[in-house]
């Protein structure tokens, strides 16, 4: 299909109610406090897997769900399908919440999943035939003669051979697996499958394989996908819309073709620039790597959860610097708030012995810790300024120094969550 045809073709879902429609998705995991835990009074830690999403998938098309891994992809798909219980929000499927069924038993039928690692979603006590039936067993589809001509079928539907049936899972391959689970999700002729990084365990040349087969057989049985995946290259291949993910939230949705063209948030952005090229001429294109660690679903940032990472955060309106100083400051700010400035070991690099240690001067420490710290060069306003806070925090006064620099240097990006439908950035508010 072209991408003039994907395009229109996603347009003309749009105009309809989604098979899918997912609102304010959550799911939070708790971790039992352990013994000191509870012996010091502290609260069990609460990861925040997937937090507030908004998701429509329509009836016919592939949605990508794409991001770092460890983002909540799979939680999300786990969640949508009510294999993980969620903790607020709601899925509709077919316009019907799923938390006002009473029960799952048909909702299971009509909506199927892939799992990511072929190796260890098969009974290895179990033959393929078994598996592929099992399906059918549990809603007793028909009677033992028409599941296993319905499993034969299926096998052949997959690329496989019916007389394979009887073998067990450790006598394929790893593409062979994965079409027999593509297969078990088949059985039971469902509407909606989610696809979890299905080819991610394969061989490339495997992938391609899998991949095709999946376009098959969603054109033949007309089914709806929600495709998971890190790699952006097989998620452009299949996907007509895509959605980005970074630390439980849904960053930016878009036409396929559109998000690779036109990226709005800066997050995918960097995902793109990551992207291996094939063409001659952009070999020696420059590629900027995102800064820092992924912030840890436990605590994640205020405001906007990539600002700690976006080489595009928003300085205040008073605040006249390039995005490299902004940065550095950003970063200077988040040591001091973090506490995990060394400045025991600078005063025991800067004397020698406890007497000598004690009688180095807060300037002298607030002067070495600038030149460690900020490693760019600074208007000499903002370089007063951090010098200030500096010696407030070779006084040991923490506190004051981080208020010192959020008071000047705090940004929207930190103080606000940014909305929108297409890109949650506030560069794209307007």
């Amino acid at each position: 299909m072209s991408n003039d045809m994907r395009l229109e073709s996603v347009q003309k879902k749009e105009d309809r109610e989604p098979l899918v429609r997912v609102r304010n998705l959550t799911k939070y995991f708790d971790d039992d406090a352990s013994l000191l835990d509870r012996l010091f009074g502290e609260e069990p830690s609460t990861v925040r897997a997937v937090d507030g999403i908004d998701m429509d998938i329509y009836e016919g098309e592939t949605l990508g769900l794409v991001g770092e891994s460890g983002c909540g992809k799979s939680t999300a798909g786990e969640t949508i399908l009510h294999l993980q219980e969620p903790t607020d929000g709601t899925v509709a499927f077919a316009g019907t919440d799923l938390a006002a069924r009473e029960s799952f038993t048909e909702f299971r039928r009509q909506a199927q999943i892939v799992f990511q690692d072929p190796f260890s979603s098969l009974d290895p006590r179990m033959t393929v035939g078994q598996s592929i039936r099992q399906p059918l067993e549990i809603h007793d589809w028909k009677n033992p003669t028409e599941r296993r001509e319905r499993a034969a079928e299926l096998m052949e539907q997959v690329g496989l051979s019916a007389s394979e049936l009887d073998r067990y899972p450790g006598e394929f391959s790893g593409g062979q697996r994965q079409r027999i689970g593509i297969a078990r999700a088949l059985a039971l002729d469902p509407d909606f499958i989610v696809l979890d990084e299905p080819t991610s365990a394969l061989d490339v040349s495997v992938q391609a394989q899998v991949l095709n087969l999946l376009a098959e057989l969603q054109s033949e049985f007309d089914l709806t996908y929600l495709f998971i995946s890190h790699d952006l290259g097989v998620i452009r291949h299949i996907c007509d819309r895509i959605a980005v993910m970074y630390l439980g939230e849904i960053v930016e949705v878009a036409p396929a073709e559109e998000l690779f063209s036109n990226p709005q948030h800066p997050y995918t952005e960097a995902l793109l620039q990551s992207v291996p090229r094939v063409d001659l001429d952009e070999r020696e294109r420059e590629i900027e790597p995102l800064s820092g660690d992924v912030p840890s679903p436990r605590d994640p940032p205020s405001g906007c959860r990539f600002r700690t990472r976006c080489p595009k955060v928003i300085p205040p309106d008073n605040v006249d610097l390039s995005q490299e100083q902004f940065r550095a400051v950003m970063d200077v700010r988040d040591r001091i708030e973090n506490r995990t400035v060394g400045l025991e070991q600078l005063r025991e690099q800067l004397g020698d012995g406890e007497a000598a240690e004690a009688s180095i001067s807060d300037e002298a420490v607030a002067e070495r810790l600038y030149d460690r710290l900020v490693e760019v060069e600074l208007p000499s306003a903002d370089r007063a300024r951090l010098q200030r806070a500096m010696t407030a925090l070779a006084d040991e006064q923490w506190s004051d120094a981080a208020d010192q620099l959020r008071e000047q240097y705090e940004t929207v990006c930190e103080t606000d969550s940014p909305t929108g439908t297409r890109a949650a950035c506030h560069l794209r508010e307007e």
